[in-house]
């Protein structure tokens, strides 16, 4: 899959993991996540408080510089403070023809899930205004079908990691995952389907890696580069309990009478991220993972400024620690400005867990 799949639709670009890409499919628009970039902010400072993330200060220079033009919208969950602002720059600073905010509740009971389920409404009722047109349960179907198709073909991909040694690279499989966050799902499908069966024809390595397989935790992470940085120093990373990696396509959605429900439900009871605080619901999550991948231990890695995850980080390796998983806590940019301390600590940890 080296080569991208051609984009040809109107996008709506997207930020949380919390958004309902399916619903922005049934209305017509392909759903593009939005990733900032990987370099230091150069603009950013003069727009926003300096002490936010470095995706937040990197969305906001792609976007006032007008990198993100093409999207005829956006929609935003407030999901942390960051991004609510992030939401009232984009809204002052950057001309979008739609933008929405999706308000998320903090808990899975029933009352949360009733609220939630009257924000899909909203967002859906917003979309169909702005395009004069209605969303047919048949389109949210439809949709559902597909992303439902696209969560089963990336779980079978990312199952042959399960194997010693892994059929298939960290690496490589982010930028599988980087490609599905803004490509033609159907089309994403059939390539994915097609790479499964290449790797599965291929003749099984004869010799076990011996690398300590590693699980990897944490804020959002789009920089590739770290994933392979990882991989270079000698470790298999087998998982990613990001909400830009393996995470993100643990769930279903259910078919039922009532799609909205069907949608809202799915998204506010999967494995929950930091803001969630839902810290045990969490370790339980990694604990599962780490067992059924066969993790010799957890690398949890935080973005400098991300608040919600470094407030976690004492709590969760204290739960990790306790079962009997090594952990190591690493704070960067989302880069590898520091990369030789980086790359120091990670041996140190390779060596730990080796012994």
């Amino acid at each position: 899959m080296e080569d991208t799949i051609t984009i040809a639709k109107k996008c709506i670009g997207w930020l949380c993991s919390y958004t309902p890409i399916e619903l922005i499919y049934a209305a017509g628009f392909l759903p593009y996540r939005i990733i900032g970039h990987s370099n230091p902010p150069q603009n950013a400072d003069s727009y926003i408080h300096p002490n936010f993330c470095q995706f937040i200060k990197s969305t906001v220079d792609v976007a006032i510089e007008g990198g993100y033009d093409f999207l005829d919208g956006v929609i935003f969950v407030n999901s942390c403070d960051a991004m609510r602002r992030l939401h009232d720059v984009w809204k002052r600073y950057v001309p979008t023809k739609f933008i929405h905010i999706l308000d998320i509740p903090m808990g899975n009971l029933s009352l949360g899930s009733k609220y939630f389920e009257n924000e899909f409404l909203k967002l859906k009722n917003a979309l169909e205004k702005y395009t004069s047109s209605t969303i047919k349960e048949e389109d949210i179907k439809n949709a559902i079908d597909i992303y439902n198709n696209s969560r089963l073909l990336y779980n079978q991909l990312n199952s042959l990691r399960m194997e010693d040694p892994p059929l298939i690279t960290a690496g490589s499989l982010m930028e599988i995952t980087s490609d599905f966050f803004k490509v033609e799902p159907e089309a994403w499908n059939e390539k994915t389907k097609q790479l499964i069966k290449e790797i599965k024809s291929e003749p099984t390595k004869a010799e076990q890696n011996k690398n300590p397989r590693i699980l990897l935790s944490g804020s959002p992470l789009h920089e590739i580069e770290f994933i392979k940085f990882i991989e270079e120093i000698g470790l298999n990373l087998v998982y990613e309990d990001l909400c830009t990696g393996s995470k993100f396509f643990d769930f279903n959605i259910k078919d039922s009478n009532n799609l909205i429900s069907s949608l809202s439900e799915a998204y506010l009871t999967r494995t929950p991220c930091a803001r969630m605080m839902q810290i045990e619901e969490r370790a339980k999550q990694i604990i599962s993972n780490s067992k059924k991948f066969n993790v010799d231990g957890v690398i949890h890695h935080s973005l400098k400024f991300c608040d919600t995850y470094l407030y976690d980080v004492p709590a969760l390796k204290e739960i990790l620690v306790e079962n009997g998983l090594p952990v190591l806590f690493i704070e960067s940019d989302g880069g590898l400005g520091d990369v030789n301390q980086i790359r120091t600590r990670i041996e140190a940890f390779s060596e730990m867990i080796k012994n």
